[in-house]
């Protein structure tokens, strides 16, 4: 689901017909959420898009017995996990499904699945972190991939979400549909700035903290990584993972940032947190490493590769510097 390889847009511009159309449909039936995007699907598939729909089972079957069978001959009914596993592979595999469409553009429709709220004794902003991440992938989603021709309508069941995750999800959508088409989000919040909100980082926990100094030799840099990802406890299937994500900020860091910092390794609530230091505080773009990076170079690039190999990316200027923590479920 990784992709390998534009300028802001916003709620109002879609509604005028800009390239990415980013809408969520809130009702708590199976009627009230196939009524506004069975038109759409039917339209989208007679016209040429390409049309994938990654639903939970029960949203899947109505949507198949509100379908005509010329339509549904044209719906890629794709697994819902392989595209909410991490936001910056979400992103990834949705710029990959508008490029590969072509001239035509794609239709995505979606239920996002919130992830648990993990408690880890360090107060509520980090109990809902992971959270926190999805609604900001979300809210910069038009943004990030304004250069696509794509249609992403998100589907929220509310007879089975719980009050913060359509809070976050009326938040994080730019439009709403509704069965008489489209409109502005008036509950919108754009994202700004880093994670933090310009407060000061938290720092590890009181836990074992692993640590190596970034170097110039980064394949030296690669290898003691992997020994502390080991060390620390990470699967085996993750240190490759881990060891790139450290390649790219640490490359970041001589090549954009400060020239020096530090890679730190920890555990929190069920993931290992690879936290990069660097002395520069100039990482404030709220859609840093999540525009595609298709043949482009610099600092947006490598932060783009960590976010598709890591489970959750956060960047945290403060005055120190910035801290760039890539998170991995273990």
């Amino acid at each position: 689901m990784t992709s390998r390889a534009a300028p802001p847009g916003s709620g109002a511009a879609a509604v005028d017909g800009a390239a990415v159309e980013h809408a969520a449909v809130f009702a708590g039936t199976d009627a009230g959420l196939c009524g506004p995007v069975v038109p759409r699907i039917t339209a989208g598939a007679e016209g040429g898009r390409r049309v994938t729909v990654a639903v939970g089972d029960r949203v899947r079957a109505a949507l198949r017995a509100r379908l005509p069978g010329h339509v549904l001959a044209r719906v890629d009914f794709a697994d819902r996990a392989a595209y909410y596993d991490a936001p910056g592979r979400t992103v990834g595999a949705l710029h990959r499904l508008a490029v590969e469409a072509r001239g035509a553009g794609a239709l995505f429709v979606g239920e996002p699945d919130p992830p648990p709220v993990v408690h880890t004794g360090r107060g509520p902003d980090r109990a809902h972190l992971e959270r926190e991440q999805w609604r900001r992938m979300e809210a910069a989603l038009d943004q990030a991939l304004a250069g696509d021709r794509l249609t992403v309508l998100c589907l929220h069941d509310t007879s089975a979400l719980d009050a913060a995750a359509l809070r976050d999800g009326r938040e994080a959508h730019p439009l709403l549909l509704v069965c008489a088409g489209m409109r502005a989000n008036p509950a919108y919040r754009a994202p700004t700035g880093g994670d933090g909100g310009g407060t000061a980082a938290p720092g590890p926990p009181a836990e074992p903290v692993l640590s190596l100094d970034i170097r110039p030799d980064l394949p030296s840099v690669r290898e003691e990584a992997a020994g502390l990802a080991e060390e620390a406890g990470l699967p085996a299937e993750r240190r490759a993972d881990l060891v790139v994500a450290v390649n790219e900020l640490a490359a970041n860091v001589l090549e954009h940032g400060a020239g020096k910092g530090t890679v730190s390794l920890w555990r929190e609530g069920g993931r290992l947190v690879c936290e990069v230091m660097d002395g520069s505080a100039e990482l404030d773009d709220p859609l840093v490493g999540f525009r595609p990076a298709d043949g482009l170079g610099g600092r947006g690039y490598g932060l783009w590769i960590t976010r598709q190999v890591c489970d959750f990316l956060e960047v945290l200027p403060g005055p120190d510097g910035t801290r760039m923590r890539a998170h991995f479920r273990i």
